[in-house]
């Protein structure tokens, strides 16, 4: 995938080179650096450290730039830093999904049971992968992992619906010896291994792009995922981050997009007819950039910039149309976001100590001329599926490596 990870220390950066978390890396190194004047010794961080009490110094600058904005998610000492399980590999491991009903959760499940289940059973790590479907109803989510850790699992994944919500059942899986990894983040306790993009900093980059595309001025429609989701949450503060560099732009209005296209869609019709005002720019989540597009379209609306952070129909628009948008950012394509949870969790069963309780990541930048690259022939207006750079350009094993106090390559190393 011809793109970028954007380094936050810089301003808006209209001509990215390939997305590489190495080549992120090589010219953030200098920026980043100033952070580290006050680094303490990962010894003496992990002996002092306690609670709540930030790690956040303890990682490599490389990697420090991606927590800009973290406010909402756990960046204490990882509980499972000398974790180890109760049986040695093949390991039992339960996803327990929140929701299954829109194109990430199908993208991110794919990857699970077509590439990374296969892949680690064939290395003799997984026995099986145990799944459940929750469908936003917390008290069923709840019930399932507490079933999951009664049946034996070893770990379990989950993508939390709401930041608290989940914490009982989290203590009682950590408890019962078992770890529990949440991708997309999203949960407040500190029995949990987090591991996500950083939404807020995804969320503040795509808004300076959209402010960049409008023109610096205008009206914009902010258009949220599932709002009592923390994922959501941070993406929409973000936004308004973003935003806020440009006094020409005004929010002239919020709707819930339910991460689903055709949600989305309703939403912003809903809004165009009782609005009758000109829009300049949507600040939408994907998915949800697909709908909102189509929104415009059905409405005879003029198609103006969208934050277009994945889905291929806005993508294959912007590739015909190449004025629409000056830079977008990917911050979770959904099948690299479900490996990066498995992959954090096999190396932490496998001893190798996570350093702090909440990985996270920067999102990838994504001009013009990437498309080409991109885009599969052929891809119309109205595809929904995803773009996904490889993943170890998404996220270089050394990159990984950097987060663990004993790294090495999981499937180069059997518990």
């Amino acid at each position: 995938m011809e793109a970028t990870r954007k380094n936050q220390h810089d301003n808006l950066q209209l001509t990215p080179a390939k997305l590489s978390r190495r080549a992120l890396l090589q010219t953030g190194s200098v920026a980043a650096a100033g952070i580290m004047g006050g680094l303490v010794g990962s010894a003496k961080v992990w002996a002092a450290a306690a609670g709540s009490e930030s790690v956040l110094k303890s990682l490599p600058a490389e990697v420090q730039q991606y927590y800009e904005l973290a406010t909402t998610t756990p960046l204490g000492a990882s509980v499972y830093h000398d974790f180890k399980p109760k049986k040695s590999a093949p390991w039992l491991i339960g996803y327990a999904s929140s929701f299954g009903g829109n194109t990430w959760r199908i993208g991110a499940r794919t990857r699970l049971q077509e590439v990374l289940l296969p892949k680690y059973k064939a290395a003799g790590l997984v026995r099986d992968v145990i799944t459940t479907e929750a469908n936003l109803d917390l008290p069923k989510q709840i019930q399932q992992i507490r079933q999951l850790v009664d049946q034996g699992c070893d770990a379990i994944m989950t993508i939390g619906a709401a930041p608290t919500a989940l914490n009982g059942v989290i203590k009682y899986a950590y408890d019962h010896g078992v770890l529990f990894v949440a991708i997309q983040g999203g949960v407040t306790s500190p029995y949990a291994l987090q591991i996500s993009g950083n939404y807020a900093l995804g969320g503040k980059l795509q808004g300076q792009a959209l402010g960049q595309s409008m023109g610096g001025k205008g009206n914009v429609l902010i258009v949220q995922g599932i709002p009592q989701a923390e994922a959501s949450d941070d993406f929409r503060r973000g936004h308004e981050v973003g935003l806020k560099g440009f006094p020409g732009i005004k929010v002239v209005g919020t709707v819930d997009g339910s991460w689903v296209d055709s949600v989305a869609k309703t939403k912003v019709l809903e809004f165009l007819a009782t609005h009758p005002q000109p829009l300049h720019g949507l600040a939408s989540q994907s998915p949800g950039d697909l709908g909102a597009l189509s929104a415009l379209q059905q409405a005879g609306r003029k198609i103006v910039p969208i934050t277009a952070g994945g889905e291929m129909g806005p993508l294959a628009y912007w590739r015909d149309h190449p004025d629409w948008l000056k830079l977008t950012y990917q911050a979770w394509p959904p099948g690299n976001e479900m490996e990066e949870g498995w992959e954090a969790m096999l190396r932490t069963l496998l001893g190798q100590g996570p350093k702090i309780a909440s990985i996270l990541i920067g999102p990838g930048a994504i001009k013009h001329s990437d498309l080409a690259n991109l885009l599969p022939a052929g891809t119309t207006y109205t595809s929904n599926e995803w773009v996904e750079p490889p993943y170890q350009e998404w996220f270089p094993r050394k990159t990984m490596d950097m987060y663990f106090e004993r790294p090495a390559d999981p499937l180069q190393k059997k518990g």
